[in-house]
């Protein structure tokens, strides 16, 4: 809208005029007014438009959702159609005939919606028109050929397996067919003519590996006039195919087997195909002779159409098939019925009509049963059943179960891939279907089931995933948010009008009779049907699975592999793990949500590990594992492997050492808890102190450390907190597991030596090929203690020892001359010199000054005096009264036998730990 100029103008002009004729000029103040009232007129104007413009947009996105609501609801029109006319029988395609453009079904793909446009909607902009072409396109519908003259190339098998799919589609009343074929396609011919359906060489070009069928019905000399239709078959789940009109579409093709080629017609011309013949078709659907028939009349929806399957026929004694879609109707369903009621025969017959004409390129079956273990078993050795899982193994049925996790985020990529938004679009990927018998039990053996399948029925409609749900109680065993996305529901006899009130809106099923055993009532699209349920006996059944069979290894399909991986092994060794990759393999990890099975690894630079289990769980062979691992793996950074000692003197020994403060290492402490135990205080305290300031600096610093124990006390409980890695052995006793962290579910007290749970993962620990090693020193390999008390000649060994005359016998048989502290004290006084200095003999002779601790505390800081130049042995004295004795003297020596051991205090003030040999112990007496 341009702006008012001579609105703002004039009153500009006349105020000027005014001024000049009255000469007062107060007038030209009036020379404002206009463009003030010219802006506001402008203002005004402008946003009134805009509410005006608002006020249409908002007009127009009304329609605009109004007719997109219209669209999809024609297109959903179009689509039972377009699947209903797929699903009629040849002899109801007879006479009259169907449309041409829909005489032959090719297989599955995308169909634009034809909608004639008018008025405004032939001018909408090009956004909004892709919005409604994006509804009116079906992703997965009937594609159907208007000419009745196909060229089809590809594979042999399955050049063979589309033709049987259109000859299927022929009435026996259409007339001859007429093939050309080169020789490894004649076996058409063979088929019809053991059919006794007419057929004759037709003359005409065909490609080398390729066939021609003309199905115009047309007589001896007369030619078709119909437009050919050209499909060349990639795979088994591609074609491409150039239509009659040249427009060019890739689908999913329709495949027919020998076998149910011969079930679709009779095998003469005459009998029950004779009213086709002679014109005078009934106008029935064609049906099975029998409920039980193993082999049905031919399939009812194009193969790659969904997911339609014949469960029944309408009423208790009716002879009209009923059937679901779990695509167009669903995308879930869930059953539910009293015990006797017919469930479990539902089930298997509705996996037998889902796989009846489709290949395991397109849909494939998961079944749970728990309930024993018996439903699914006629089925076992279908091709498209990829597992049947049992409540005799939980838990194989809790790693399926969470294993369709992985399921979605591989179907997730598979899609973001191809550049697809859902299933239909990646012919390759084939539907799975979980079938669950007993849904409450299932998801009672794991608390976190409940979460996959809400999942499941949150995501699964576009990533080609529908559950089945059976339950006794569904509205009380599935939550509310699975149960919400389950649009398909079956209820067989139950006995509480609860029960049925809540699964499908009305109290029937609870006066279903009690005699009738899978009559069903079915509530979909907010219709009830009443249903019963095809029974097949297991004759029945294991002829249609022998078929299936036959028909997989004819298209020459791989069987499917099961969505998820086998549990661990028991026995794992260590050479299979060591490689490449950072820290050190020890066990195997089982991630089951990620359907993933790696080496399990310490990383020595994100802190020391910490191994809990009972006794007989496999502890100390995972240390080992660790120890042979760091000596084997080619990248390792661990330089020296020390196992610390079992026994308390050495450990400690062990610990104090300088060399664990430098150089990659790795220390493996096995039975912490056992070995602090064996300590008395303070020494405990100042081992565990050392253990946790090692522990902690092992993620910055060496050594790496790696430890084990029984269970967390409060001794031990400091040294476990320090450790930031923990891999928990699940066996052993269940309240030692939770009070070491563990989760009660992941305790199995029969599981296997070694099995653990390693960040949150199931975990097997390798077998190693060796013991970890010597774990206690012996007193042989001791210094020999004459060698450490013997010094210079001229300095006695001052001696404290709590029993004196023990200690006496020992030195004398070293040698030494042995004198009272009394009678040493006596003769330096006599002599009035110090004591350090007087009694000393010339020659090699060791003197020992001998006493009790009470003697020598009774001479207050003589002992602390003499040090200085003497060295000093105690016996028996407790850490406490060492430091009462030599004050200053760091903690000496752990001494866990006084009769074994003692303390050696050189004039330094170094403190060392002397061992007697055991002749030298015998000395002790009485």
């Amino acid at each position: 809208m341009a702006f008012p100029i001579i609105m703002a103008s004039a009153p500009v002009v006349a105020s000027i005029l005014l001024w000049l004729l009255l000469g007062s000029p107060a007038m030209l103040a009036f020379a404002l007014l206009g463009p003030i009232m010219a802006t506001a007129s402008y203002a005004e104007s402008r946003r009134q438009a805009s509410a005006e413009h608002r006020r249409a947009q908002a007009v127009f996105d009304h329609e605009l959702d109004a007719c997109i609501q219209q669209a999809r609801a024609l297109a959903s029109d179009e689509l039972r159609r377009l699947e209903a006319v797929a699903a009629e029988p040849c002899t109801a395609r007879g006479a009259p005939p169907l449309e041409l453009q829909e005489r032959f079904c090719l297989g599955s793909g995308s169909v634009r919606v034809r909608v004639p446009m008018s008025g405004e909607l032939r001018h909408l902009p090009e956004d909004v028109r892709a919005r409604l072409d994006h509804v009116l396109t079906l992703d997965d519908a009937p594609v159907f050929g208007a000419g009745a003259t196909f060229e089809i190339t590809g594979s042999s098998r399955l050049v063979l397996a589309a033709a049987r799919a259109l000859l299927v589609q022929q009435p026996a009343c259409a007339g001859e067919v007429r093939i050309c074929a080169d020789a490894s396609e004649r076996a058409l011919a063979e088929e019809l003519s053991a059919l006794g359906r007419p057929w004759r060489w037709a003359d005409a070009q065909v490609p080398v590996g390729g066939l021609l069928l003309d199905l115009s019905g047309a007589r001896d000399g007369e030619s078709s006039n119909a437009a050919q239709v050209r499909v060349h078959v990639q795979n088994a789940s591609a074609a491409s195919v150039v239509l009659e009109n040249g427009r060019r579409i890739t689908l999913r093709p329709r495949f027919v087997t020998a076998e149910q080629l011969r079930a679709s017609g009779p095998s003469r011309p005459d009998g029950a195909g004779q009213a086709g013949i002679d014109g005078q078709d009934s106008g029935e659907p064609r049906r099975p002779a029998s409920i039980t028939s193993p082999a049905a009349a031919g399939p009812t929806r194009a193969s790659g159409a969904g997911l339609y399957a014949d469960l029944g026929t309408l009423g208790a004694n009716g002879t009209r098939l009923f059937g679901v879609d779990l695509v167009a109707d669903g995308p879930h369903a869930v059953i539910g019925g009293t015990t006797g009621s017919g469930k479990s025969e539902l089930l298997v017959t509705w996996v037998l009509a889902l796989t009846e004409t489709r290949s395991t390129r397109e849909v494939q079956v998961l079944c749970f049963d728990f309930k024993g273990g018996a439903t699914f078993d006629p089925l076992a050795e279908l091709p498209h059943c990829v597992g049947i899982v049992t409540d005799l193994d939980a838990a194989e049925a809790q790693r399926a179960a969470v294993s369709l996790r992985a399921e979605l985020r591989e179907r997730e990529r598979a899609l973001r891939a191809a550049g697809a938004t859902h299933i239909g679009q990646l012919p390759g990927l084939a539907r799975l279907v979980v079938i669950v018998d007993e849904y409450q039990a299932l998801v009672d053996a794991g608390a976190e089931l409940h979460s996959v399948f809400a999942d499941i029925s949150a995501r699964g409609r576009s990533l080609g995933m529908h559950l089945v749900l059976c339950a006794q109680q569904p509205a009380v065993a599935v939550r509310a948010t699975t149960l919400a996305n389950c649009s398909i529901r079956i209820c067989l006899r139950v006995v509480a009008d609860a029960d049925s009130t809540a699964l499908i809106g009305t109290a029937s099923a609870a006066r279903l009779p009690v005699d009738s055993p899978g009559l069903a009532l079915v509530a979909r699209d907010n219709r009830i049907a009443e249903v019963q349920v095809r029974h097949r006996d297991r004759t029945a059944v294991a002829g249609f699975v022998e078929a299936a069979a036959q028909r997989e290894a004819h298209l020459g399909h791989p069987p499917p592999q099961r969505p998820w991986l086998p549990a661990l092994p028991t026995r794992i060794t260590l050479e299979a793990l060591v490689g490449h990759g950072p820290g050190l393999a020890f066990g195997l990890s089982d991630d089951t949500e990620a359907r993933e099975q790696r080496p399990a690894r310490f990383d020595p630079h994100l802190g020391a590990v910490a191994v809990i289990g009972g006794p007989r769980t496999g502890k100390t062979g995972c240390l080992t594992a660790l120890m042979e691992s760091a000596r084997s793996e080619p990248d390792s950074v661990v330089g020296w492997v020390t196992v610390l000692a079992g026994d308390p003197e050495p450990a400690w020994d062990q610990l104090i050492a300088a060399d664990h403060a430098a150089g990659p290492g790795l220390l493996l402490v096995d039975d912490i808890d056992a070995l602090l135990t064996g300590v008395e205080e303070p020494h405990r305290t100042a081992m565990t102190e050392r253990l946790v300031r090692l522990i902690k600096a092992s993620a910055s610093c060496s050594p790496a450390v790696a430890f084990s124990l029984s269970r967390v006390t409060g001794g031990t409980a400091a040294i476990v907190a320090s450790a930031a890695q923990t891999l928990r052995l699940v066996g052993g006793d269940r309240s030692a597991y939770v009070m070491a962290g563990g989760q009660s579910s992941e305790h199995d007290a029969d599981a296997p030596a070694g099995r653990a749970v390693w960040r949150g993962r199931a975990c097997q620990v390798a077998q190693a090929s060796q013991p970890i090693g010597n774990r206690a020193r012996d007193a042989e390999d001791a210094t020999d203690p004459l060698d450490l008390i013997h010094g210079e000649s001229d300095r006695e060994l001052l001696v404290v020892a709590r029993h004196p005359a023990t200690m006496r016998r020992i030195l004398e048989a070293r040698g030494f001359v042995c004198t009272d502290l009394a009678d040493w004290s006596a003769v330096t006084s006599a002599t009035r010199g110090h004591p350090e200095r007087s009694g000393s003999e010339p020659g090699s002779v060791q003197r020992a000054v001998i006493a009790d601790l009470e003697a020598w505390q009774g001479r207050f800081g003589i002992l602390s005096r003499l040090s200085a130049e003497h060295r000093v042995l105690l016996s028996g004295v407790t850490p406490a009264e060492h430091r009462s004795l030599l004050r200053g003297d760091p903690l000496p020596p752990l001494i866990v036998d006084a009769s074994r051991s003692a303390v050696l205090r050189h004039s330094r003030g170094v403190l060392e730990r002397i061992r007697w040999s055991d002749q030298e112990r015998s000395l002790s007496g009485p």
